[in-house]
């Protein structure tokens, strides 16, 4: 790399945005996590859909960091990925906003750019996902997503990428797929049930990941960050989130699709939403669930919050002394890489900064910053600083005021009334 690729990169550490370059620059603090993850990918890549995992962690232990190193992980292994941090726009509440999100970030091995639009025109479609397109429309909770892709592949080029949209869950090309698809199809097509959001909100959902598969890729892994956003939201959005995660993660085995998900939040949504006094949702929402959907519902919840401690999920751990040196001696040589020292860097420098930075009970995150600033001040003038006091991290209040209850509102684990229930009025 030039200098500027370490400038780059230091200043990534700096901000806290992992990338690829520098998630594969320094050290792999959590190989015993990564470890159980190659394990429930080799499951899904012998065709068995595992249980997904949460992580839970700390403000700045680096959940950000894991989920940025699996995500290089898995491409490396032919996975496609999808990587997305939540917010309270975008959240689980709703899947007809959540899917367009995925496949716009949609990472596949080698790929310069997100998305499929490439692997899709850049080869000859494969004859044998194509001829199986009927076969997979019965899988689906509704055969739509396999008219839409069979016209695809013999449109003209500016339909294609109207098309391309549709299955990608645009919601402004949809109406038009459908009528290409009349057009195309009209005597089977008449033929096909009637689309409703409550049965068949899914089937987009359903068919990407054996898209992936028939183009070579082994299955879909999906990575959701910032989950915490969920105790943010009102109590009708927060349990609407609830039932798709636990359909993501598939805890209650209520799919059998090629797909893995990881889902990362700060422990503060178990203390203060999934289980504290004032919001109490692993008592509160499946209450909820039975008035508003039945018991089945209401049963799907209550095993969600029971796993949700369990030890199938990750927990972060404090970083070890050891590991810690290992990447503060590599963050020293990205930073004199990018910065012109005035002065030597003595020996005893990383034990030194780590004397003056006192680790205990301070996040990773924090002390790299801490530790950023204490070079900056070294390579300019050549002294150590006695110590940092400064917290430069403020837990989130959960408890903030909540958004009003019909900001996510609507029936179902999913895509909203205004969407695909009337764009799919068959």
């Amino acid at each position: 790399m030039n200098r500027t690729d370490y400038i780059l990169m230091l200043e990534a550490i700096r901000a806290g945005i992992p990338s690829r370059i520098t998630v594969d620059a320094t050290t792999d603090l959590r190989h015993h996590l990564v470890e159980k993850i190659d394990k429930d990918l080799a499951l899904l890549e012998s065709g068995i859909s595992p249980k997904g995992r949460l992580v839970w962690g700390e403000y700045g232990q680096g959940k950000t960091h894991l989920l940025k190193l699996i995500e290089g992980h898995i491409l490396d292994q032919g996975f496609a990925v999808s990587y997305i941090s939540l917010s309270r726009s975008l959240n689980l509440s709703n899947l007809a906003n959540l899917f367009p999100a995925l496949t716009s970030h949609l990472l596949t091995p080698e790929a310069k750019i997100p998305g499929l639009l490439n692997p899709l025109t850049a080869e000859t479609l494969p004859q044998d996902f194509l001829q199986n397109l009927p076969e997979l429309g019965v899988k689906l909770s509704h055969p739509l997503p396999t008219y839409i892709f069979r016209a695809f592949a013999q449109y003209d080029a500016q339909s294609m990428i109207l098309l391309y949209n549709a299955l990608m869950g645009k919601k402004e090309n949809l109406t038009r797929a459908k009528s290409i698809c009349r057009q195309l199809y009209k005597p089977e097509f008449k033929e096909l049930p009637r689309f409703t959001q409550k049965e068949h909100l899914l089937s987009f959902f359903e068919f990407l990941p054996y898209l992936l598969q028939g183009l070579g890729f082994k299955a879909w892994v999906i990575l959701i960050d910032e989950l915490e956003i969920t105790g943010k939201l009102g109590k009708v959005a927060r349990l609407k989130s609830y039932q798709n995660l636990a359909w993501l993660l598939n805890w209650s085995k209520q799919h059998k699709l090629p797909i893995y998900t990881l889902a990362a939040s700060v422990k503060g949504l178990q203390d203060e939403v999934f289980f504290g006094k004032k919001k109490n949702d692993a008592a509160q929402m499946a209450l909820l669930a039975e008035e508003r959907m039945g018991a089945e519902s209401a049963a799907i919840i209550r095993h969600f919050f029971d796993f949700v401690i369990d030890s199938h999920n990750l927990v972060l751990a404090p970083v070890q002394k050891k590991e810690l040196n290992v990447l503060l001696d590599q963050l020293l040589e990205i930073h004199h890489q990018a910065i012109d020292w005035q002065y030597p860097i003595p020996d005893t420098f990383v034990k030194d900064a780590i004397k003056t930075i006192d680790p205990a009970h301070k996040p990773i995150r924090q002390i790299v910053r801490i530790y950023i600033e204490i070079m900056d001040m070294y390579a300019h003038c050549g002294k150590m600083p006695k110590a940092f006091t400064e917290n430069l991290f403020t837990d989130p209040d959960f408890n903030e005021e909540e958004p009003p209850e019909d900001s996510a509102s609507g029936d179902g684990p999913g895509f909203s009334e205004t969407s695909l229930t009337e764009l799919f009025d068959l």
